[in-house]
């Protein structure tokens, strides 16, 4: 039954050694490993996240969200089978989790949405103009494109490990190519938790990337190679 699956929890994160301890060991309430990436921080993080109990990956420099989740995907991938992902600045709420856990009995890929209220102008209309994209390109109907808090079935990340990215991108297409596969994705409702903590999205080259992202997907899937 799912609930005697193994649960692994992985979370990218750069330069968050004020979050992580606190994320680290509530994660680790609901999971049986926590996978925390460090993505090149110049702080504390990596040893931080060991000393509550993370397993740590280290990249030496910073190479992208999208690349430290992958790292992160192909350890959980050995040891759990229900994988979640969620951010590492305290924007994600570890007792959410039960949450995902709980969806993905009905599900392949869960992604969380978050209520609008709360959220910076800026971000609602990023979310606004992807979510409508994807809709509109690739039928893809989900709430909220950008959010990080995410679960995943582990044969069905095993079939988005081929999407190759760098950044938050990588995260738009993982969802284009789901869809594209078949694969069953639903949603749950979250917690808009917005504190001191700064958003690791560059507005404008994040932006291009997405494009450039969402425009080759749809091409390829004109000719049949996605």
């Amino acid at each position: 039954m799912i609930e005697l699956q193994r649960v692994a929890v992985v979370i990218p994160a750069y330069n968050e050694d004020q979050f992580i301890a606190d994320v680290v060991s509530r994660a680790k309430k609901y999971a049986d490993k926590v996978i925390v990436v460090d993505d090149g921080s110049t702080d504390k993080t990596a040893r931080v996240a060991a000393e509550n109990g993370a397993i740590v990956i280290v990249h030496e420099r910073n190479m992208g969200k999208w690349v430290a989740l992958r790292d992160g995907f192909k350890k959980a991938i050995e040891i759990a089978d229900l994988i979640i992902q969620m951010d590492g600045d305290g924007q994600h709420d570890p007792d959410e989790i039960p949450k995902f856990v709980e969806a993905l009995k009905d599900f392949d890929l869960v992604v969380g949405y978050r209520s609008k209220k709360g959220m910076p102008i800026i971000r609602k209309l990023s979310n606004f103009i992807t979510t409508t994209m994807l809709r509109i390109l690739f039928s893809l109907r989900v709430s909220d494109s950008q959010c990080g808090y995410r679960a995943y079935r582990r044969e069905a990340l095993r079939k988005l490990m081929s999407v190759e990215a760098k950044g938050f991108e990588g995260e738009t297409a993982a969802l284009i190519l789901a869809k594209r596969l078949g694969l069953k994705i639903g949603e749950v409702q979250i917690k808009t938790i917005y504190g001191k903590e700064k958003s690791k999205m560059k507005v404008t080259r994040d932006t291009y990337r997405f494009l450039k992202t969402v425009l080759s997907m749809k091409l390829k899937a004109s000719f049949g190679k996605i």
